[in-house]
């Protein structure tokens, strides 16, 4: 029986996953597009027909990355009942996508780290998509009570802030916790976005104690809240 022969991968996908491991590395001012044609097995002409120069190439791994986040982004809320479980998934996707992608968090974070000055406009309208997912599960959460105003944008860029941040420090959180002899925390995705989400969603103030009466008032002073 004649074995089937592996279809080559597709040069565009080669070059986009090359890219994102030098942009990664060495961000848009010290990657070359030398080394990233190399890294993808193919000369610089095939480099630029397929894709295009450096600014069309970083903004291709930037768009394709956000992309395939929207998607999982958008599944992970369909099958969810409650707002809380809907953020909870938002959280889940967010810190697995950005373990199984880890080019892109040290590309994002270099971004921030300098104003986003080589952030395409491709890449603001999809991380504004990202936004309206999270936005529409807080809206949800206010009108039904389950979450107390806040505002949207703030409250997006603290959760998605708080989950890249993690990733990125694993290693020095790691150093800082043997340093100061903690114990070995649960580092994997799921007990980072666990983490993330109990705090966001309970906070780390103990309830007040008394009556519900009375702890409910205590709430709503200590949050400003009118409920």
């Amino acid at each position: 029986m004649k074995r089937k022969q592996k279809t080559p991968e597709d040069p565009g996908r080669r070059i986009i996953s090359a890219a994102a491991e030098v942009f990664a590395a060495k961000g848009y001012d010290g990657a070359r597009i030398e080394e990233i044609a190399e890294r993808a097995g193919i000369n610089k002409a095939m480099l630029y027909y397929h894709v295009g120069d450096k600014a069309r190439l970083y903004a291709a791994v930037l768009v394709e990355s956000l992309d395939r986040a929207l998607g999982l982004l958008r599944q992970a809320t369909a099958g969810r009942a409650s707002p809380s479980e809907k953020l909870q998934a938002i959280l889940d996707t967010l810190a697995e996508f950005g373990t199984s992608n880890p080019e892109f968090i040290p590309i994002v974070m270099r971004e921030v780290a300098s104003g986003g000055r080589h952030l395409p406009e491709e890449m603001s309208l999809r991380l504004g998509a990202v936004f309206r997912i999270v936005g529409d599960v807080l809206s949800e959460g206010v009108a039904q009570g389950v979450f107390r105003p806040t505002d949207p944008l703030l409250t997006h860029v603290t959760l998605v802030g708080a989950l890249m941040y993690l990733r990125a420090t694993d290693t020095i959180r790691k150093r800082v916790a043997a340093a100061a002899g903690l114990p070995a925390a649960d580092q994997t995705p799921a007990a980072i976005a666990r983490h993330v989400g109990n705090l966001f969603l309970h906070g780390i103030e103990a309830a007040p104690a008394g009556p519900p009466a009375r702890r409910a008032a205590a709430t709503r002073k200590r949050t400003g809240g009118s409920r």
